[in-house]
């Protein structure tokens, strides 16, 4: 028997760590995130399916992404007033857009004019960005840009930023398989393109949680994401190019970087290292 404090059912004591000693870790959803920004690591937020694509696109394409999530714009008033607070052009409610339209689809964004200054939000990416942001630093990474994302969060360790980078697969909506039904699942899109992340943080040395190896050993080619739940939802919308450019690896070399500066502290614009 111990006398030591108990702090759950399976005898841990108060004063386990969850989080390893290692360099690089792999954590879920919008708790992950928070947990993570409190321990001072850097955090890369990874939703594939749109979020990460979309602003890996936004931010090659010189756009500067104000960040919040759904519930922090209501509190502005809504999409309209927020964007005229932060000046800034909000994303079309609905995925498909006309000429010159911005919304969540990459494509659209791929056909816009660059240099815009645009209010980005989601469901699962913009909510662990938010959860996020008392992190050092926080990058959005992806398939499309995870060869630039491992170098850049490589150079934050390098500099003493931080201490750790904790990688965040957002997950997603339960509602998307099945209507009414809240909560945020799993995403093998987001876990694997988080896998691949963690693979090249390996390749440049770092070393790895439990959790980050095994995502980062799961990785094999996007060519297997093409089925998950996910991507079968957007192509049977007519999104298929979506999915094409989200699963392009390393289309892009700039990086959704947080700028330290800004007062907004939502400001992400890209950067290579």
């Amino acid at each position: 028997m111990t006398d030591r404090p108990i702090r759950s059912d399976v005898l841990a004591p108060a004063d386990f760590d969850p989080w390893p000693g290692r360099q690089v870790h792999l954590e879920w959803g919008v708790t992950g995130a928070a947990l993570a920004a409190e321990r001072g690591d850097a955090v890369a937020v990874v939703d594939v399916l749109s979020f990460s694509t979309t602003m890996s696109i936004a931010c090659e394409r010189d756009f500067s992404c104000l960040v919040y999530s759904g519930a922090e714009i209501a509190d502005m008033g809504g999409p309209e007033a927020a964007g005229t607070l932060l000046r800034a052009r909000p994303l079309s409610k609905k995925r498909r857009t006309g000429q010159g339209g911005v919304s969540l689809s990459p494509a659209s964004i791929l056909r816009a004019d660059p240099g815009q200054r645009v209010l980005f939000t989601s469901l699962n990416g913009a909510a662990v960005v938010s959860a996020a942001s008392a992190a050092p630093a926080l990058v959005v990474a992806g398939p499309r840009n995870a060869t630039a994302a491992a170098q850049l969060l490589g150079g934050l360790l390098d500099d003493g930023s931080a201490r750790r980078v904790t990688v965040i697969a957002c997950g997603e909506q339960w509602s998307s398989v099945s209507p009414g039904t809240g909560g945020v699942r799993p995403g093998v899109e987001d876990w694997l393109g988080a896998g691949l992340v963690c693979r090249e943080l390996r390749a440049r040395g770092l070393l790895l949680s439990a959790e980050a190896r095994i995502a980062a050993a799961a990785w094999t080619s996007p060519a297997d994401l093409r089925d998950c739940v996910s991507a079968r939802e957007l192509m049977a919308a007519g999104f298929t190019e979506d999915v094409e450019l989200a699963l392009t690896v390393d289309a892009d070399s700039r990086v959704p970087v947080r700028e330290s500066t800004d007062p907004t502290g939502r400001l992400f614009t890209g950067r290579s290292k």
